[in-house]
């Protein structure tokens, strides 16, 4: 179980496709998973949004959530941010959360952005927040 960037989707960003992906874009989405997937994320071959192993159970609807205020930022010398305001699914009864994707919902294929592992949780008739870390949901650090 790990946390990272799909490198696939970064690649078209840089290599000669281009892939037209704003990180500090307010259409990506994030998309809960169970353990099986947060033992099975390849980010070195995952490309797109997929439904398959995503949690299902009230108060959430397939494809996750839209983050909202993000924003793509360099906080210090050779660091890159991508951060967010805190995602919640309200009114949720969820068992076995064990993985967020973050995805470009708006782009066309649904790439992956970052994929965020956590210790199982559960909900019932309860909020699931996820706030950032200060530091952002992921952090680029191209210091040579």
């Amino acid at each position: 179980m790990a946390s990272g960037v799909y490198l696939p989707t970064m690649e078209d960003i840089l290599d000669a496709t281009g892939l037209a992906l704003a990180w500090d874009a307010e259409d990506h989405q994030a998309a809960l998973y169970n353990a099986t997937r947060a033992s099975a994320a390849n980010y070195n071959g995952d490309t797109a949004y997929s439904s398959t192993n995503e949690i299902v159970g009230t108060g959430y609807d397939a494809g996750g959530e839209l983050l909202a205020t993000t924003a793509f930022t360099r906080p210090g010398s050779g660091l890159m941010k991508f951060s967010s305001a805190a995602v919640q699914w309200e009114g949720s009864t969820l068992s076995g959360v064990a993985h967020i994707d973050v995805y470009a919902a708006a782009v066309a294929g649904d790439p992956l952005m970052f994929g965020v592992t956590i210790s199982p949780v559960n909900t019932s008739d309860g909020t699931l927040l996820v706030t950032p870390h200060s530091n952002g949901l992921v952090t680029f650090d191209l210091t040579p």
